[in-house]
């Protein structure tokens, strides 16, 4: 971990800021509840779920057909190239039937030719145990199910009732408090006067959280006034898990978010050494107690102070936000394989920060002339953090570190797929 003049790099400011937090009275460790299996997907498994029987539980018939004792025939009948088996030596079977008592094989339908003596005609090799689901043969009694920490898919709802839960521990769904501030922000929908901008932000957080697996709260937009910011963030802390406080994280005439997060809490980083996002604030709140208790009875919630330029909101909320929030859920953040692609251009980034450059991916032919196709990737320039449009379009995030900032054209490089 380093520190580049006087911002710690991400590594270092998520260290300090949640070793602040800790000291202050903060437990991120996941809160256990029941939910039924139809509502536990995209929840993270609390405890490791095993099989309370096995699957199936009783031997069954992969196929329509006839069960016989294929135990019970002579060689003979087996290597034949058909047989005729009495009415008394088979019994007719549906997929997923049990298997009747001493029957050991099923025959499917299409090799069965029923004679009107009752007797069957059966075509084809007969080889003991064909067409037959073993009890347990899917997972045994006690088999290990789900593991601690794994995000529900939908197959995983299917084995776990499969193998006798109704319920299932999960951890309870982080709530994040979303406070967007600023005079000059209006909700969406408003029809904007002069000087006036939406409010993109919390539109775009909120539907991150959501991705990320937990729930967002958002508050009306705040104005420029300390006491207000303070506190709404005080209140907003008593039912939150996490609070971001949109704009404010700067120096300018109207940034109080600093001030105020000191006053409510506390503040551990006050910039870091990433861009976008440098003027990022990283804190802590002391919700407010009238009546009523945070979740869990926190005594401390973590906060950001996310810079207003959408694009260093974006960054700050996959630095600090996403992984506190699978800590949180009990969970790690799910691993997005990385492209593999070669720069369009000569590149330079700043050596003091570790630099997020949004690019835009597309196949081409191999220079070499191997006659495969390679992806280039090629950054985006200009506009600066304020250009939403470019985070809408890009492919993906290049993460570049700290003291790399020279790259020649055709450079190998590692592009993160944007969230979509």
């Amino acid at each position: 971990m380093t520190e580049t003049g006087s911002r710690p790099d991400p590594r270092a400011a998520y260290g300090q800021w949640i070793a602040a937090c800790a000291a202050a009275g903060w437990q991120g460790d996941p809160v256990t509840e029941q939910v039924h299996v139809r509502d536990g997907l995209g929840r993270v498994a609390a405890a490791a779920v095993r099989a309370r029987w096995p699957s199936p539980r009783f031997a069954c018939a992969a196929m329509d057909g006839i069960a016989l004792a294929a135990g019970s025939l002579d060689s003979a009948m087996i290597e034949a190239v058909q047989r005729v088996l009495p009415a008394a030596a088979f019994s007719w079977i549906d997929t997923g039937d049990p298997l009747p008592a001493r029957m050991d094989t099923v025959v499917e339908r299409e090799r069965v030719a029923l004679r009107a003596d009752g007797s069957a005609l059966v075509a084809g090799r007969v080889t003991r145990g064909q067409h037959v689901r073993a009890s347990g043969e899917d997972f045994r009694a006690g088999e290990l199910l789900i593991s601690a920490g794994r995000r529900l898919a939908p197959a995983d709802l299917s084995v776990a009732a499969a193998g006798g839960h109704a319920a299932l521990p999960v951890a309870r769904q982080p709530v994040v408090a979303i406070i967007p501030t600023g005079d000059e922000i209006r909700p969406v929908g408003t029809v904007l006067g002069p000087g006036e901008f939406t409010d993109t932000n919390s539109l775009m957080l909120a539907a991150r959280t959501v991705q990320a697996g937990a729930v967002p709260a958002v508050t009306d937009v705040q104005p420029d006034d300390p006491d207000i910011l303070a506190a709404t963030t005080r209140e907003a802390a008593l039912s939150a898990d996490l609070v971001l406080v949109i704009a404010g994280s700067s120096r300018g005439r109207g940034d109080y978010t600093a001030t105020v997060l000191d006053q409510v809490g506390g503040l551990a980083v006050h910039g870091v050494a990433v861009r976008p996002g440098h003027p990022a604030l990283l804190g802590y709140v002391k919700p407010a107690r009238s009546g009523h208790a945070p979740p869990d009875g926190a005594s401390t919630v973590p906060a950001i102070g996310v810079p207003g330029y959408p694009l260093a909101a974006a960054v700050i909320f996959e630095l600090f936000a996403a992984p506190l929030l699978a800590r949180r859920a009990g969970s790690v953040i799910p691993d997005r394989m990385p492209v593999q692609a070669r720069l369009s251009c000569d590149w330079t980034s700043p050596p003091d920060v570790e630099d997020w450059v949004l690019v835009s991916l597309r196949s081409a032919p191999d220079p070499a002339g191997s006659g495969s196709h390679i992806v280039v990737a090629t950054p985006a320039r200009g506009h600066g953090a304020g250009a939403v449009s470019r985070l809408a379009r890009a492919d993906g995030w290049w993460r570049v570190p700290v003291g790399q900032g020279e790259f020649a054209s055709g450079a190998h490089i590692q592009v993160q797929p944007a969230h979509t």
